[in-house]
């Protein structure tokens, strides 16, 4: 842990902050991943196991132990997970200066989730965390598409497929449409026309 501090947040409860700068796309650190949950295991409260101290990679349920399980969601995070076989790695998406609170966004490779009240202070702040990658408007989850981990993506192949659409649409720029004016009764107005560029 002596890259990072686990302190009081401003977001809520505890919070994993920087201890030192780490540049964008840098590793932070391995995600502590105590155990997986089963039915056979499950959460046990008695222990000080919590649920919200889950993560649910490639249909399992896996408890984070700390420092992971005080990371705090933002709807404008300065990190992501990326998953490498049974590891998980939590990434810097970008510069983070020291002193700076570590936050992901939850919504990120989830669909189908619980939805509840966002505090997180971000400009961008939604007032909710959906819980689901797809309820996320359409700018953000083409901005989150190169952070979704390669199982999401294959669970979900027809929808993210519809989103890279999207995508390379909107990487070909907006299209000048235009519109023939009504000629009036004169028949004034013949031959112009009204052209916008629009998104299509």
């Amino acid at each position: 842990m002596d890259d990072v501090d686990v302190r009081p947040s401003g977001i809520e409860g505890l919070g994993v902050f920087a201890a030192r700068s780490f540049a964008e796309g840098e590793r932070i650190r391995r995600i502590n991943v105590v155990r997986e949950v089963t039915p056979e295991a499950p959460i046990r409260e008695d222990l000080g196991e919590r649920a919200d101290h889950c993560s649910y990679p490639d249909g399992k349920v896996v408890l984070y132990g700390a420092p992971d399980r005080y990371l705090n969601h933002s709807c404008d995070p300065t990190a992501y997970e990326v998953h490498e076989g049974n590891a998980a790695y939590l990434v810097a998406r970008r510069h983070i200066p020291a002193g700076t609170e570590i936050t992901c966004d939850y919504n990120i490779n989830i669909a189908g989730g619980t939805a509840w009240p966002c505090r997180c202070g971000a400009s961008r702040c939604r007032g909710e965390v959906v819980g689901d990658f797809f309820r996320l408007p359409a700018r953000w989850q083409l901005e989150y598409r190169p952070l979704l981990a390669e199982w999401f993506v294959d669970r979900h192949r027809e929808r993210i497929d519809a989103l890279d659409r999207e995508g390379q649409r909107g990487a070909a720029g907006p299209t000048r449409r235009c519109a023939r004016r009504r000629l009036g009764p004169s028949g004034a107005g013949a031959g112009e026309h009204g052209c916008s560029a629009e998104d299509e």
